[in-house]
Formats: structure tokens, sequence, C-alpha cells
């Protein structure tokens, strides 16, 4: 089972028609899309925190745990060790529990809705491609270096293909430009 705990604590939301909804299904979706789903048996309890917030609220959150002192569109916290995950794999790394809070997802109303007009993308889309980019990181991917990014970047546009959305880094980023890794 795949539980999705919702928070919104910002109106700005509000602009998006049934976004709750859009995102508790999504990330149930993508979830169902990612190699966590060899792990998901009837027994099995998996939890998602999201966080919906303003550029306000995550640049408090972005300075408290990153130290930049900015707005971003995206930040992850895995509840899970991810060099641990990297190391023994995921299913190794959870052991033998029934529940899991897999981690915390926290997004920015303003700068998901600028991106996605910068770079004329549908904000569903860019939503979903943020979601996934964070699941990813909760389940111990990373783009720390060259070879990580790649893979993570494939197994994004693989997972967003399945779901009609295109290749989010063919049409925007020049080939050795990975802006939206470091955004995320």
């Amino acid at each position: 089972m795949i539980s999705i705990d919702l928070d919104v604590r910002s109106k700005k939301w509000a602009e998006e028609k049934n976004i709750e909804s859009f995102v508790k299904k999504t990330c149930k979706t993508l979830i169902e899309l990612t190699e966590i789903k060899k792990i998901l048996t009837k027994n099995f309890e998996l939890e998602v925190s999201v966080l919906l917030v303003s550029d306000a609220q995550i640049k408090k959150i972005n300075l408290e745990f990153r130290q930049k002192d900015k707005p971003t569109n995206v930040l992850s916290f895995p509840s899970l060790d991810e060099n641990l995950v990297r190391e023994i794999g995921l299913k190794k790394a959870l052991g033998p529990h029934e529940y899991l809070l897999l981690g915390d997802i926290i997004l920015a109303y303003e700068t998901i809705k600028k991106e996605s007009l910068a770079q004329k993308k549908k904000f569903r889309d860019h939503l979903t491609h943020l979601l996934l980019h964070s699941i990813l990181h909760l389940i111990g991917h990373d783009h720390e270096d060259e070879k990580m990014a790649k893979t993570m970047e494939a197994l994004e546009i693989k997972i967003l293909k399945k779901l009609g959305i295109q290749n989010p880094y063919q049409q925007i980023y020049p080939l050795n430009d990975r802006s939206i890794a470091t955004q995320v």
C-alpha cells in the first residue's frame, strides 16, 4: 500500500485545479514505475510526505538545510541513508520492515510555475518531472557526478515517456548543462 501524506502550506497552489488529488495520484503512479515496486507487497506500507509551499517558505528551508539563501523548485529529504542504498541496494537497506516512511518532498509553487512558463512546458508535466526526480532521490539516486547524473536522467526520461511526457532535458538544456539537476 502506498500512502501520500499531503500538506498544502501555501494558498498559491489553489491556482491549480484539483492539485491535491493530482499530486497524490501522480506520486503513487511514479512510485509504482520505479524499482521500489519490487518490494511493494500486500503487507508492505510505504508512505511519502509531500509539502506544497511558497517560494518564501522553501527559501527558509533551503537556507536551514542547504545553507542556500534562495528559493528552489523542490527539496527532497530521504529517510534512508542514500549511501547505504547505493552500496547494498534498496531491498537490503530496508531490512525486514513492513512500513517505510520513504521521505519528504517539498515543492515551491512560484518557482515551478516560472520554470514551466520559461521552458514552455505544461505546469503538470514539469511538476510530474520534479516529483519523479524527488522520488528517485528518496530511493537512493543522485547526480553527484557525471555517471550518476546520466543514469538518473535516463531513468527519468524512460519513466516520463511511459506517462506521455517528453524528455525534459532535450528541449531546454544544452548537452552538458544540468541546471535542473542543480536546482532539484
